[in-house]
């Protein structure tokens, strides 16, 4: 055995993946016990068990095979997001699998009850096993160290600042930082094998040639992305003779996926406002009970290709908010806003009356946030790439809200904006949804930064920036 190509993660590896195909066999018998109980063992009522038994090879192999193509077994820097997301996709693929595999190989006497049940009991049993693995995982390595390169010191003091809350659950250590004009410092922390982290200042040549090195050493570098480097995103490789060059598409989405994202925008609304009437018809009475203003509060907005619109909301702030200051950015702890209108904004309610503006086709329920065309004009002067947040429609929720902070800057937010487009898909939606109602009643899962750091940042306009789902 060469230790070089077979070692203890090697092994571990493959612990999970044979646990994991016992965890999925598992599965399936404990859906037959809930369908029949004990009375499957009787010998002359088997309940077609059988057809399961001539399925075992079946899904044996494509558990393996599904766990690899979702890399289950890569426990590095694996979070609890990905550890659901994965067991979703994974008891989602599995359950396909086996219908087909029942009907191919003309098992039909399978029980589809028992097929339905096995996916439940699949998502239980798959997220205990990976969160145990995903335990084991980081109790069996030492925490690994993080360097920090930048242009100057007060940079990388921000960076490490902004980063630091995270660094604990993905086992790292800050170690120093050092100035990328200092090679010879770099060169030793790489052949140590220390993790880089990359910040947005250090120069695209000095970049390149510290990516290069990290990769010939097998070292892990962090990379904050520019623009340029979003938009290579899954973009296609195409041969031009023996030329390899990289096709960037167009930003947005297609034809197809425009009217899947439509269709799904209108089950959802509708849906949404049936639901939520009641609880909008209450705080309509308590808003105007307390102050004796409008319910509702209308603002212009930019959704797709800069196209004006009114976004609706239920009003949080006084009546004359704005009357001596102009457009402001609202900040965390804004005194305009009303002791009730506090409480809409905690709890999100505020927002249910923008699924109007999905209905009509203004915004989308997962999109780029929506901005006051005053921010925009300044965001587009001073940011490279804002206005290519506008090749989708704005939307309710998305991926700057649920991944970013509160004290998150317009700069990293358009990074998540621009990934989510890149990146588009009904089940990026769909997880981006799930993350939103998480986020609604554990608010402080995305403010952690912020509560950590209040007192290390600079505050300012932009940083201060509303960004309420």
């Amino acid at each position: 055995m060469n230790n070089k190509f077979f070692t203890v993660p090697h092994l571990f590896k493959l612990v999970f993946l044979l646990g994991l195909v016992l965890v999925v066999q598992a599965a399936y018998v404990s859906s037959f016990f809930a369908v029949f109980g004990f009375a499957m063992e009787d010998p002359n009522n088997p309940h077609n068990y059988e057809a399961y038994q001539a399925l075992i090879p079946i899904i044996t192999i494509a558990s393996i095979f599904v766990a690899d193509f979702l890399q289950m077994p890569r426990f590095f820097r694996k979070k609890n997001i990905d550890v659901i997301s994965q067991t979703l996709y994974f008891s989602f693929l599995m359950t396909l699998i086996t219908l087909a595999a029942k009907d191919l190989t003309e098992q039909r006497a399978f029980p589809r009850r028992v097929i339905v049940i096995s996916f439940i009991i699949l998502i239980v049993y798959v997220f205990i096993w990976q969160m145990i693995c995903c335990f084991i995982s980081h109790k069996m390595y030492a925490n690994s160290e993080l360097v920090i390169i930048g242009s100057n010191k007060a940079t990388m003091n921000l960076v490490r600042d902004k980063i630091f809350p995270s660094l604990k659950g993905m086992d790292l250590d800050l170690s120093k930082s050092i100035r990328y004009s200092d090679k010879s410092a770099i060169r030793a922390a790489i052949r140590n094998k220390s993790e880089i982290f990359l910040c947005p200042d250090v120069p695209e040549d000095v970049k390149s040639d510290i990516i290069l090195s990290c990769a010939k050493n097998k070292t892990v570098v962090y990379v904050v992305p520019q623009f340029y480097e979003i938009s290579l995103y899954k973009s296609r490789i195409i041969n031009l003779n023996d030329l390899m060059v990289m096709l960037v598409d167009r930003m947005g989405l297609t034809f197809e996926q425009s009217i899947m994202k439509r269709i799904m925008d209108i089950i959802i609304s509708l849906v949404a406002i049936i639901l939520a009437s009641p609880i909008i018809l209450i705080c309509a009475i308590i808003i105007k009970c307390s102050d004796g203003g409008p319910v509702f509060y209308r603002q212009e907005r930019l959704t797709i290709n800069n196209r004006p619109y009114k976004i609706y909301k239920l009003r949080t702030m006084r009546i004359d908010a704005e009357a001596a200051t102009g457009a402001v950015i609202s900040g965390k702890n804004d005194p305009r806003v009303t002791p009730f209108g506090r409480f809409l904004r905690r709890s999100k309610l505020d927002e249910v009356p923008q699924f109007i503006n999905v209905l009509r086709g203004d915004m989308s329920v997962v999109g780029p946030r929506s901005e006051r065309p005053e921010f925009v004009a300044n965001f587009e002067k001073e940011i490279p790439g804002y206005s290519q947040r506008f090749a989708v429609k704005a939307g309710i929720t998305g991926l700057a809200q649920v991944a970013g902070n509160y004290d998150t800057t317009a700069q990293d937010k358009l990074r998540y904006d621009l990934l989510y487009i890149k990146n588009y898909s009904i089940l990026q939606d769909l997880k981006i949804m799930f993350l939103t109602v998480r986020a609604v009643f554990t608010p402080h899962l995305y403010n952690r930064t912020f509560e950590a750091n209040k007192d290390a940042y600079v505050s300012t306009d932009r940083q201060n920036h509303d960004i309420s789902l």
